[in-house]
């Protein structure tokens, strides 16, 4: 009976709908609504953690698109992420389109059930436009599912304080301290000089200097086939010794990132250099306002790293899928993401840009007119892919945790990483 009473009311809805003029779109099971001309109208949910700077291009598709409209929920990287976890497990509630970050990828990929293999609508003919570790990250191991479209990425380069080094008797211009500034043993010794001169330590934290040296690894925490390796893999546990040498040495201004002092300290010149993705000019711009023209860019010693960069990915929950790739297809073209580096400071993953006139000579008067364009376009190139794993976060947490107890409590180093490892297997066995 409850059910009849709901097919009455549904029909009695539709009914007077109809009888109200005859021209009032009629919605179906898909999200989708005719209007009297017989076009479909597709409604689509779209959810991205904040800062992603793919808003205004949405608005610009749906102008060209009339037909589409397009519902974005933005909410903070942990909390859009854990969104997705809970809709999946439930089973409800997820959007037609999702962006995954990196370090969660991995995770979503051992749940390939819940998500549509773009290469059932033709991804396989676009993703010769992006960057091959990219493609490897947004592929199954055999390469036959396509879990998404990547978004930008995050080649790192290092963001210095002219004036600081200029009080320290240091080269300013780029290609003088690029020359000084070779090695992380190089990073080292500038270090102390600015230290010793201005009583300035050089970064903000430990943690950023242990993200990027872990970052220039092929392998961190799990081999290829899964294995867990952080106990094991010498790689890692040089970049956390670096990172503990970097607290020793005092160059270390020991503040959290994301925090407001975070943001104070670049205004400030609490420290003299950023460890920065691409995406992070943007940030800096925002919070540290009054330093505008202070900053010049250098290449990261031996290699780039990658902090950061995601996937648009549309979870089988969604309604509209066909809908939903030609709007992430189009997004993640070229010629889009280059709108939005110039905008939002997001990074390319489409190589095929890099050479052009307007990324070889993008400048930022922020960064003292650097060739920001030209030396980011280096950096990406110079990434190498990794796996992370679906236990990628759970690995990661004690290791940043352990640094953090020897920056602030002054642990002692080998103690805290037996302590962490110990931490990640135990993790791990549950």
């Amino acid at each position: 009976m409850k059910k009849l009473g709901i097919m009455l009311m549904s029909f009695v809805l539709v009914f007077s709908l109809a009888a109200c003029g005859g021209s009032a779109p009629a919605e179906n099971a898909g999200g989708e609504t005719t209007d009297s001309g017989g076009q479909k109208q597709v409604t689509l949910n779209m959810w991205l953690f904040t800062g992603t700077g793919l808003e205004p291009l949405v608005d610009q598709y749906m102008k060209e698109n009339p037909h589409v409209k397009v519902n974005i929920q933005a909410q903070e990287y942990a909390d859009h992420h854990n969104g997705l976890v809970t809709a999946l497990a439930a089973g409800s509630g997820a959007p037609d389109i999702s962006m995954v970050e990196i370090g969660y990828l991995d995770r979503f990929k051992a749940e390939e059930n819940n998500f549509h293999n773009l290469a059932n609508f033709g991804a396989n003919d676009i993703m010769g436009n992006y960057l091959d570790w990219k493609v490897v990250q947004a592929s199954s191991q055999d390469g036959s599912f396509i879990f998404g479209l990547p978004t930008d990425v995050g080649p790192m380069a290092m963001m210095y304080r002219t004036d600081i080094f200029e009080q320290a008797g240091l080269p300013t211009d780029p290609a003088a301290l690029q020359e000084k500034i070779k090695t992380w043993e190089d990073f080292i010794t500038v270090g102390k000089t600015v230290k010793e001169a201005t009583g300035k330590p050089m970064v903000d934290s430990i943690l950023s200097v242990f993200d990027v040296v872990k970052g220039q690894k092929n392998e961190h925490y799990f081999d290829s086939k899964g294995e867990l390796i952080a106990g094991t893999n010498p790689e890692m546990k040089k970049a956390y010794d670096f990172a503990v040498r970097v607290a020793q040495e005092g160059l270390s201004a020991n503040i959290a990132q994301w925090t407001p002092e975070w943001g104070a300290g670049m205004n400030n010149g609490d420290f003299a250099v950023m460890l920065s993705p691409a995406w992070m000019m943007g940030f800096m711009k925002g919070n540290a306002p009054d330093s505008a023209g202070k900053w010049n860019v250098i290449q990261m010693p031996e290699g780039s790293g990658n902090w950061g960069g995601s996937f648009l990915t549309l979870p089988k929950q969604g309604k509209n899928a066909e809908e939903a790739y030609k709007l992430i297809s189009w997004l993640l073209s070229p010629e889009m993401q280059l709108e939005n580096f110039k905008t939002n400071g997001n990074f390319p993953s489409t190589p095929s840009i890099y050479d052009s006139e307007e990324i070889q000579t993008f400048s930022d008067p922020f960064f003292s007119d650097a060739p920001v364009g030209k030396i980011y376009a280096e950096a990406a190139q110079k990434v190498v892919p990794v796996y992370y794993g679906p236990s990628y976060v759970i690995a990661n947490t004690p290791i940043t945790n352990a640094l953090g107890e020897v920056q602030n409590n002054n642990a002692d180093p080998e103690a805290m990483w037996k302590d962490a490892i110990t931490q990640i297997e135990r993790e791990l066995r549950r």
